[in-house]
This record gives C-alpha cells, structure tokens and sequence, in this order.
C-alpha cells in the first residue's frame, strides 16, 4: 500500500483475539514504535512512518528477503554492512534481541536490511541498561553464527572465540533437556535416544 506517495507496510494488530494475546500485541507494538523512533535515520533499518494508534503503524517497505543459505552467497561487503547497521544501532541504546536470518533482508539492491524490533530493548534507565547488555551481547553472537553460516572464512578472530565460548544461556538449556526435562516426562536423555542435541 501506499501512504504520502510512499510504499508501506501496515502492521496491524487490531483483530479480535484472546485477551493474553492481545496484551502480548500491545506490548510488541509499542516496543516496535519506540525502537523505530530511537533509531530514525539510520540506513538499513525501515523508517517508521505513521502510527495510526495503539494497535497499528506504518512503516517503510523493504523489497527483499530473508537471507537463506541456499538461496543467496552475501559476500563479506553485505556482513559487514550488517556490522555497521549493528554498530549504529548499539550506540543509539537500542538492541534487537533477535537478530536470526529472518529478520536480516537482503534487498532488492543487494543491501541489508534489519527488521522486527518487537523484542527491541534500550538503556534509557539505569534498571534498564543489564539487560540491554546481555542483548547486545546476544545481538553480536547472533550476527556471528548466521556469519558462520554463510561465509565461515570471513568470521574474524574475535568472532571464533565469540563462538568457541557457549554462553551461560545455552548451558543452561542443555541442563535443562539433558537432566530436567527427561525426569518431567519420564523420558531418557536425548543423548541415550539417539537423537542429535540440537
């Protein structure tokens, strides 16, 4: 759609739905619209356009796609472009906390594009500013696997180590799978199954 002789994305959440969802909603949109005002300007992230009230707004259309490794070869310019987009987002306060290759477009252009900021966080108060490290920190290693991914030979020293450290999160799920879960659901270890811990 169009809006100011612009092409818009509407996202509206405004349909009927269960009340917990509906809170849910309300909360990813507003969390959506500040990051997108916190981060007004910078090239690679979709300009937020209209908000047309608590359940709905307008943003920038992006023709592109989600990378995929077996439908794009983004070469080492595009990762670190999505570098400098991180950058710049990370000195603004704001981290995406989600940052999986179906929220890193490739444009039309070839260019990279961030999108979904509804887990968005900032450090605009001091209680705030934990978190907002720990999902920077999230943000660089996200960026460092799908780097993995899609160009293993261009991933830099600190990157390797980024990667060779399993944060305190994961060890936390394989705890959690391997002793927890099993004893729950009177199951064995996926290990003894013979499935791959994923």
């Amino acid at each position: 759609m169009d809006w100011d002789g612009r092409r818009c994305v509407l996202r509206d959440f405004s349909g009927p739905r269960v009340w917990y969802f509906r809170l849910l909603c309300l909360w990813g949109v507003r969390r959506e619209i500040e990051a997108h005002r916190r981060l007004d300007g910078i090239e690679g992230i979709p300009r937020l356009l209209h908000v047309l009230g608590s359940k709905a707004y307008l943003i920038e259309y992006i023709e592109g796609e989600p990378i995929h490794p077996r439908l794009h070869r983004p070469g080492p310019e595009f990762f670190s472009a999505v570098e400098g987009i991180v950058g710049q987002m990370h000195a603004r306060g704001v981290a995406h906390g989600d940052l999986r290759n179906r929220n890193i477009l490739i444009g039309a252009d070839g260019n990279p594009y961030l999108i979904d900021f509804t887990t968005a966080w900032w450090a605009a108060s001091w209680w705030r500013r934990p978190l907002f490290r720990f999902l920077q920190s999230l943000d660089r290693r996200r960026l460092a696997v799908t780097k993995a991914r899609f160009l293993p030979e261009a991933l830099g020293h600190e990157e390797i180590e980024l990667l060779g450290r399993k944060p305190w999160y994961l060890r936390l799920g394989w705890f959690y799978r391997q002793r927890i879960y099993p004893r729950l659901v009177k199951r064995e270890p996926l290990r003894k199954r013979g499935k791959p811990l994923t």
